[in-house]
C-alpha cells in the first residue's frame, strides 16, 4: 500500500500535522454543536494554544484557575495590555468563561475540557494583530469541543513497536512537534505519541485507523481515529476541582 495521507514521507506530502480534527460525535447526533463552549485563556498562559489542541481545565497547578467574563462585558480596559478590550455593558460576571490552558504531554493529573476548535469572542487586539492562534501571554476566549464521547482524527508520525491493529483499545498521549506549528494558519503541531499503552491516566482512547482511502498503519504518518479517555474528561470520570 502507498502512503498518501502524511506529510514528509514519500509519495505523501500534502497533510500537515494538525492536532486533533474532530470526525463526529460517537452517538451521531445533530446537537453536536451545542458541546462547543467557550472557556477563557488568562493573560499569564505559558504556552500558545491552537487549533486541534488539547485544552484542560486551568488549575493551582497549571495555568491560573477561576473564570472571566466576556469581553463584551468588560466595561473598563482590561489591566492585560494584550487586549486594550473596552466599552462593553458591564453588566456579565466573571465566572462567566473556566480559565483554559493547552495540555502538556504527560501530564497525568489535570482535568480534561476537550479539544480547541477556534477563537472567540475575538478581541480588538487580536483583530488588529491578525491572529490565527493565542500567543504565549496573551488573554483570548477559546472555543472548545467539550463533548467527551467525539471521534477524532491524528498522525501518527512513527510506527509502533507492535501491529497497530493489535493496538486498538489502548490509550495514548500526544507529543507537541513545536515546528510542524502553523502560526499563520493556527493549526496545531501535534500528533500521536505512538508509544500505546494500556494506562488509565493517558489523555486518549485508540478507536481505529480511520476510513481515509490510501492510510497504511504500517507506514509512518498514518492517521488514526481516537477519543478521549473518559477517566480524564470533565464529563466523564475526571475528577472535580479542589480549592
Amino acid at each position: 500500500m502507498v502512503q498518501i495521507v502524511n506529510q514528509g514521507v514519500l509519495g505523501g506530502g500534502f497533510r500537515h500535522y494538525s492536532g486533533l480534527l474532530p470526525v463526529a460525535p460517537m452517538d451521531g447526533g445533530a446537537q453536536a454543536q451545542a458541546s462547543v463552549r467557550i472557556f477563557h485563556c488568562p493573560a499569564a498562559n505559558a504556552a500558545a494554544i491552537f487549533r486541534g489542541d488539547i485544552a484542560v481545565f486551568a488549575s493551582a497547578s497549571i495555568g491560573t484557575q477561576g473564570a472571566a467574563d466576556l469581553p463584551a462585558n468588560i466595561s473598563a480596559p482590561s489591566a492585560s495590555v494584550v487586549i486594550g478590550n473596552g466599552g462593553g455593558s458591564g453588566l456579565g460576571n466573571q465566572s462567566m468563561a473556566p480559565n483554559a490552558t493547552r495540555w502538556v504531554p504527560g501530564d497525568t493529573t489535570s482535568v480534561i475540557a476537550g479539544v480547541v476548535v477556534g477563537f472567540g469572542p475575538i478581541t480588538l487586539y487580536m483583530a488588529k494583530n491578525g491572529f490565527q492562534y493565542i500567543p504565549a501571554s496573551t488573554e483570548a476566549w477559546i472555543s472548545i469541543e467539550t463533548d467527551p464521547q467525539v471521534e477524532m482524527a491524528i498522525t501518527v508520525p512513527t510506527v509502533p513497536g507492535t501491529a497497530f491493529n493489535l493496538l486498538l483499545n489502548d490509550g495514548a498521549d500526544v507529543q507537541a512537534n513545536a515546528g510542524f506549528q502553523s502560526t499563520r494558519f493556527g493549526i496545531s503541531g501535534v500528533s500521536l505519541n505512538a508509544s500505546l499503552a494500556s494506562t488509565s491516566t493517558l489523555p486518549l482512547r485508540v478507536l481505529s485507523s480511520g476510513m481515509q482511502i490510501g492510510n497504511d498503519p504500517t507506514s509512518a504518518g498514518f492517521v488514526a481515529n481516537v477519543m478521549f479517555n473518559g477517566n480524564r474528561h470533565f464529563r466523564g470520570g475526571g475528577a472535580l476541582g479542589a480549592d
